[in-house]
């Protein structure tokens, strides 16, 4: 597929209003911010987006776009179940690390309900990927909040860095994305390799 001039526009329009979202709060950001922190008019802006708002859920889903994309090709390359979770954790705190503005924007900036709902449809999306890694001897309600308790490990996770690094303007690196996703999938494979169908 060719990138043309406009592609090339509006993907440097939403890595602005990501930057801007996630400095200054959604509530907070006007189209004026976004259209001085990447130098166009306003007018430019909207051609390519109607508001804010459509700023924000294309944020929300080329992020999670992404992120399932990614996910589903680590996954697909291991053949063990733990390896699978391992590599799936990897592949999601690389992106919270290199990608934290956006993560930032999901995470810390949701204010409205209608922005909760897209993050709620996002964290589904993980959900319905975890799943199929999880026992197949557990019934589908069981497998299904385990799922929800395993996405929800990675996000507290991934809040509490997000938050640590806005305090301390430290820098991530893929070590820590490493680093995070070894801890996270050592709690997570201990604890499904505990559970007991019921």
């Amino acid at each position: 597929m060719t990138t043309t001039a406009s592609d090339e526009r509006r993907s440097q329009i939403l890595d602005a209003a990501t930057r801007v979202f996630a400095e200054k709060g959604f509530a907070s950001t006007t189209m004026d911010d976004v259209a001085s922190a990447i130098g166009y008019t306003k007018p430019v802006i909207y051609d390519h987006f109607q508001g804010k708002d459509a700023l924000y859920t294309e944020i929300i889903r080329t992020t999670a776009d992404r992120m399932m994309r990614l996910l589903r090709d680590a996954v697909e390359r291991q053949s063990e179940p733990r390896k699978k979770v391992e590599a799936a954790f990897q592949v999601y705190f690389e992106l919270v690390v290199t990608e934290s503005d956006a993560f930032r924007v999901l995470f810390l900036q949701a204010g409205s309900t209608e922005r909760n709902v897209q993050l709620r449809a996002v964290e589904v999306d993980m959900v319905s990927f975890i799943e199929p890694m999880l026992p197949t001897s557990l019934d589908a309600n069981h497998k299904r909040e385990l799922a929800g308790g395993v996405v929800g490990m990675a996000e507290g996770a991934a809040v509490v860095w997000l938050v640590r690094r806005e305090r301390t303007n430290e820098v991530g690196t893929v070590a820590d994305a490493h680093l995070l996703a070894k801890r996270i999938a050592t709690l997570a494979w201990g604890g499904l390799r505990a559970v007991q169908p019921k």
